[in-house]
């Protein structure tokens, strides 16, 4: 008979009698916490995603997106992962559907044909290669046209586009004007992503910044000591396959983690990101399984070599 830690979710409850290898495999895997910023972002995301699945009508420009900014590790990767596990790829025998897609902007793109080559890359086109567009002589109007097809082909409903601040630089408007174009007679809403210099290019696009507006919600920052991280923490335990709770959330315990991540130092105090937090905790969760205890230890929080 299997027994059921109340403390744990569903997912992981199960594997708090398997075997320590097992465990740990679970432990070091990326587990999403749904703490408040992250659950309205899914949220509007999902909307986005639904609007464009019904608005197939006379009116393209009606298309909603929004954008995701923050800096480096702030959790934005994290939030599109979450929303691509709930919509994951379709495989048929014929082709293969993405109704949720991803690509990166390069630092420095070249052009409208390196924004067409940095969104074709995402579903392994061969223009996805830039060194291929330099050695054949493939037109931006014929870029556009595979991108056009590609996008009804897979039938993509929503596209992120990350590290979109790279979009800045002289041809900056002319990417802006082609790619608005695109999605547009593509029918397929987009999510720009990145860092705060994102908003550099949005403000020099009304329409853009319109269409893919950036919220309180969807600006992620850094975190500091307070309801939020205490949240977050007592949100992952749950993925933690101890018999026992630990209580990371409590006051005690989530100060000294605190302690332990937090990078920069602000006017009201200490802060940190989420890539540092989830990196932590894995490897304290880790010590402590291997060290055979029924939860997490001070001790195993404290150690010199975390």
């Amino acid at each position: 008979m299997t027994l059921v830690f109340s403390h744990l979710n569903s997912q992981t409850s199960p594997l708090v009698e398997k075997p320590l290898l097992e465990r740990e495999k679970w432990v070091r895997e990326d587990h999403f916490v749904y703490y408040p910023k992250a659950q309205a972002c899914l949220d509007q995301l999902n909307w986005v995603f639904e609007q464009g699945t019904f608005n197939k009508g006379d009116f393209a420009s009606d298309l909603e997106g929004m954008t995701i900014i923050g800096d480096h590790g702030a959790g934005k990767t994290a939030i599109y992962r979450e929303f691509r596990r709930r919509h994951p790829p379709e495989h048929s025998a014929s082709k293969e559907g993405y109704p949720v897609a991803y690509c990166m902007l390069k630092d420095s793109i070249t052009g409208l044909k390196g924004l067409y080559s940095a969104v074709l890359s995402a579903y392994g086109h061969p223009y996805g290669d830039p060194a291929l567009l330099k050695m054949e002589r493939i037109t931006i109007d014929q870029l556009e046209e595979v991108l056009i097809y590609t996008l009804k082909e897979t039938k993509t409903q929503l596209l992120f586009i990350d590290e979109f601040q790279h979009a800045r630089g002289k041809n900056q408007q002319a990417i802006l004007n082609q790619l608005k174009r695109t999605m547009l007679v593509s029918r397929v809403p987009f999510v720009p992503m990145g860092t705060p210099n994102v908003m550099s290019v949005l403000n020099s696009d009304p329409q853009l910044a319109d269409r893919c507006p950036v919220k309180d919600y969807s600006t992620l920052e850094l975190w500091p000591f307070g309801t939020d991280f205490r949240q977050f923490l007592g949100g992952y335990e749950q993925f933690l396959p101890f018999p026992e709770p630990t209580g990371l959330s409590s006051k005690d315990l989530a100060s000294l983690i605190f302690e332990k991540v937090e990078f920069q130092d602000g006017p009201d105090g200490g802060k940190t990101n989420l890539r540092r937090i989830s990196r932590f905790l894995k490897k304290v969760s880790v010590r402590a399984l291997r060290n055979n205890h029924n939860h997490i230890l001070e001790e195993d929080v404290c150690d010199t070599n975390n």
